[in-house]
């Protein structure tokens, strides 16, 4: 059996290649701790004097989310635990694929997955139950964004909603039937359902016409309805916002705080609220099945992540997200923008969606979906 050295080595060995993007940043400020010390393995010792300090290689999501990390959560972590955090952007399936792939020297220690990625990398044992005793913020985190099979709680959620430029569409959209306006003229955007942006809007785009999480052929019927009306479909959530920002679209599902990023950065776009719900995506941190760096380390890691400070990073400008810890402030404009104040509110006006079962036949959709709509 490999050892535990050289398991490591083997990962870094691997991370110095630049194979992976965006790890360079953790990587150069692992050098030094604060007071100089350094421990035997590489790591600091914790502010605190714990043993948990040292380098925690991770998985980020590419655009916003890695941002956060770098300019914020990582120095966190950092200053809390003396873990040294590096962060490699892969989108969710990307990470389970990586997984799979190196089960018994996995390429990290923490991963970050939607709901749909979880309930995958669980059945396949890749990631392990969250040891709650072992956790500080736990009480503190919404309990609706407690796991119910033992995984690590929700670290943030986002709203899919629909983003349109008001200079071009002056009555606000309070339904997604707003997409199926003939006279938008071409002016609409969509996002492939390898995102979970994609397939939220096409699932819940399918139940408010007859269909459900395992049946989405009314969505591609009235997604063909409008195909002469759609001027790009983007290969993901960051390069939607690239077409907006570009005015080649006017409207699009897309992620509340992308529309939140964008209205205070100056641009011209609004939020319209579906009457029916918001479409909820959740998104956790879970310790791998195998972690490198040892399980104290990975979930010290990981309970930081859900502690006030780290929580209020996630929801703060200009990322937006909604947080898991209820002692997280909310900026005032989400009371402005979208109405809610607290997760509460947020959950009280958002659709959840059974992943489970969606996964079922999610492949094919995405085939159907290339074939047919991203053309």
């Amino acid at each position: 059996m490999m050892s535990r050295s050289t398991q490591r080595i083997t990962r870094r060995a691997v991370l110095g290649t630049g194979l992976f993007l965006g790890t360079s940043w953790a990587l150069k400020s692992c050098a030094s701790a604060p007071n100089g010390d350094a421990t035997a393995d590489g790591g600091e010792s914790s502010p605190e004097g714990g043993a948990t300090a040292g380098e925690l290689v991770v998985a980020s999501f590419p655009g916003t989310t890695d941002s956060l990390y770098r300019e914020k959560l990582a120095a966190i972590v950092d200053q809390e635990t003396g873990i040294k955090v590096s962060a490699i952007p892969l989108l969710a399936f990307e990470q389970v694929a990586r997984l799979k792939a190196s089960p018994d020297n996995p390429p990290f220690d923490v991963v970050i997955l939607d709901d749909g990625q979880n309930d995958i990398a669980l059945r396949e044992g890749l990631i392990q139950a969250f040891p709650a005793d072992k956790s500080q913020n736990l009480a503190d985190v919404e309990p609706s964004f407690i796991d119910s099979q033992g995984l690590a709680p929700i670290f943030y959620a986002q709203g899919a909603v629909l983003g349109y430029n008001p200079e071009r569409i002056t009555t606000p959209p309070t339904s997604w039937d707003a997409l199926f306006d003939p006279n938008l003229g071409g002016r609409i955007g969509l996002v492939s359902m390898n995102s979970v942006l994609g397939t939220s809007f096409m699932v819940e785009l399918a139940k408010l016409r007859g269909g459900s999480e395992s049946e989405i052929e009314p969505a591609f019927v009235a997604l063909r309805e409008i195909l002469s009306n759609v001027n790009g479909v983007a290969a993901n959530p960051g390069a939607l916002l690239t077409l907006f920002q570009q005015g080649e679209i006017d409207i699009a599902p897309m992620w509340h705080n992308d529309v939140m990023n964008l209205k205070a950065r100056g641009l011209p776009i609004e939020m319209g609220l579906p009457e029916s719900g918001i479409i909820a995506a959740r998104y956790s941190l879970n310790v791998v099945s195998q972690p490198v760096a040892g399980i104290d380390r990975a979930v010290a890691y990981v309970d930081t992540m859900l502690g006030k400070a780290a929580q209020s990073a996630v929801v703060g400008d200009p990322y937006f997200y909604i947080p898991a810890n209820s002692a997280a402030e909310f900026p005032a404009e989400f009371e402005e923008i979208m109405g809610v104040s607290s997760i509460a509110d947020f959950m009280a006006k958002a659709n959840t969606l059974d992943w489970a079962t969606i996964n079922q036949q999610r492949s094919a959709w995405i085939e159907q979906f290339n074939r047919e709509i991203q053309v």
